[in-house]
């Protein structure tokens, strides 16, 4: 089962899994033309911010990941197009989060999974 976010929810989605999600991420990051690369695997998730810029050309998504014990990692997404959650089974919680933007794809796995009622 797939759900879009639509780009007018985004703001409200970001914060609400910035402030409701605990759990670990797989970041994988498709430049286009080029090979998937690892950006991190089974991490904790620190910060998701999205940035609509209204005088600038880009908006951007930012994700910073790691934990204590580990250095952290950021990856910044520039001019997210679609954001698509997918649900494996067709139930319970979401496990990945597909963004396509203007600098590849991004794909993000979660565990334990993103609820529904931080979508809806």
């Amino acid at each position: 089962m797939t759900t879009e976010i639509p780009q007018k929810s985004w703001d409200t989605f970001f914060q609400r899994l910035q402030n409701g999600y605990r759990g670990a991420v797989s970041i994988r990051w498709t430049e286009p033309g080029s090979d998937a690369k690892v950006i991190a695997e089974n991490v904790p998730l620190q910060t998701i911010a999205f940035q609509k810029r209204t005088n600038e050309c880009s908006d951007t998504l930012t994700l910073k990941v790691g934990d204590g014990k580990e250095r952290h990692v950021q990856h910044q997404i520039t001019e997210p197009i679609r954001l698509v959650l997918r649900k494996p089974d067709g139930n319970g919680r979401y496990h990945e989060l597909e963004i396509l933007a203007e600098t590849g794809t991004t794909e993000i796995t979660v565990a334990p999974g993103i609820e529904e009622k931080l979508v809806a």
